[in-house]
């Protein structure tokens, strides 16, 4: 039987396939200098959600933060960067008041390293229904993405 993909999933594809289709095309992209992405998903789109997600270095010092409010109407944004030269080491995720932290993922194995051209960037996903205390989910990922 034929399986639809979710709504997600065809927005990632087309997005994946975008940045790469212009990934050599130009020379836009070859002054651009790397960079790591930062997807935030609400797992559940009955829920809202206020997210603040910070991206820290070993030594404590911020390298990315943004805030975002997560509904039904804005369940995902995944167009946030920041530069590749940076040593990103924890990831702090506040929702809705409620701190966690997790390690940047590991992309030292052969199975997780990020392929020549493309650079490290998480996934957070906040999961938990409107009634249920929130909790976070970190996946790594690997995209084509220069900051101009």
């Amino acid at each position: 039987m034929f399986n639809i993909p979710s709504r997600r999933t065809v927005l990632r594809l087309l997005a994946v396939s975008g940045l790469g289709g212009l990934a050599g095309c130009g020379d836009a992209n070859a002054s651009g200098k790397p960079a790591h992405t930062v997807s935030v998903y609400l797992g559940d789109r009955d829920a809202v959600r206020n997210v603040t997600v910070t991206v820290e270095e070993g030594d404590g010092t911020g390298v990315f933060e943004r805030s975002y409010s997560l509904s039904d109407d804005n369940e995902a944004h995944e167009d946030a960067t920041f530069p590749e030269s940076t040593d990103p080491r924890n990831v702090v995720v506040t929702v809705d008041g409620k701190q966690f932290e997790r390690p940047w993922p590991a992309f030292d194995d052969p199975d997780t390293r990020c392929s020549e051209g493309n650079w490290e960037g998480i996934e957070v996903w906040i999961e938990g229904g409107p009634d249920e205390s929130p909790t976070v989910r970190l996946t790594g990922n690997c995209q084509h993405v220069t900051l101009e």
